[in-house]
């Protein structure tokens, strides 16, 4: 649901609208922290608005009992103060002359995709095994199919990988990192259509016969966020680095590192 607008008649950002003590809240302290909250949190209906009043009402008499405490005159929290004031102004400087200017471009993304392709490919290899339990039953598949037995047919009739033995033993393309390292590595190795030795994984023993390879390039649309991401840091931290170097050329800086022993 869309957020409310304030009532037609707009009060003026100097009306009261709650007083803590002598302190006045106006109208316009309430807007900015109305707005606020909705960047943070999305639209607030106007039944909400009294909470987020209430809640200022409340910070601003802990701030009164702080002040009546003397915690404002405390050296302690002043230091902490100018800490937050210098830190806060540097955030903003910073948010408006580099955040806001290192932008990336739709053409940007694109042309580091296309720059970039081996990044975001995959190289596959399509893959059928036999799974059996013992390296006895496994070496005589094996012999099975070197004398020229069907390798699907067998895979139906004796693997233990039910899944797969529907299917005449395919696995389907197998990636880098998808399947135990033995296996891949096996898979990988092996030219299309040949077959390897007796394969021992945690699940069993394994005939494996290699199949096509091929190179899978994801889509532009599935990566240009992770591209974006990218190039928006790189941009910042040149941004940064460009404001950063102008401003020390324009400054008159004397470093004293013998005093600091």
């Amino acid at each position: 649901m869309a957020a409310e607008a304030p009532p037609a008649g707009e009060p003026e950002a100097s009306r009261v609208v709650a007083r803590v003590n002598q302190a006045e809240i106006t109208y316009g302290e309430f807007k900015r922290r109305l707005e606020g909250f909705q960047r943070e949190r999305g639209p607030m209906a106007p039944e909400q608005w009294r909470d987020i009043l209430r809640g200022m009402v409340q910070e601003e008499i802990l701030l009164q009992g702080a002040a009546a405490a003397g915690l404002d005159q405390d050296a302690a929290v002043k230091a902490r103060l100018e800490q937050a004031r210098r830190q806060l102004l540097i955030e903003e400087l910073l948010k408006r002359k580099v955040l806001a200017v290192a932008q990336v471009t739709d053409e940007e993304a694109r042309r580091m995709y296309e720059e970039s392709k081996p990044l975001f490919s995959t190289e596959t290899v399509a893959a059928s095994h036999i799974m059996v339990k013992t390296q006895e039953e496994a070496e005589a598949i094996l012999q099975e199919l070197q004398a020229g037995k069907d390798f699907a047919e067998l895979a139906k009739a004796k693997s233990q990988d039910t899944a797969s033995a529907e299917k005449g033993g395919d696995l389907g393309p197998l990636s880098h990192g998808q399947t135990v390292p033995e296996f891949e590595e096996e898979a990988f190795r092996l030219k299309e259509g040949e077959l390897s030795p007796v394969i021992k994984t945690q699940y069993g023993f394994h005939i494996l016969k290699s199949g096509a390879r091929a190179t899978i390039i994801q889509p532009f649309e599935e990566v240009q966020d992770r591209i974006r991401q990218s190039l928006l840091q790189q941009k910042q931290r040149e941004t940064f680095m460009a404001f950063m170097t102008d401003l020390e050329k324009r400054a008159t800086t004397e470093l004293f590192e013998d005093r600091l022993r």
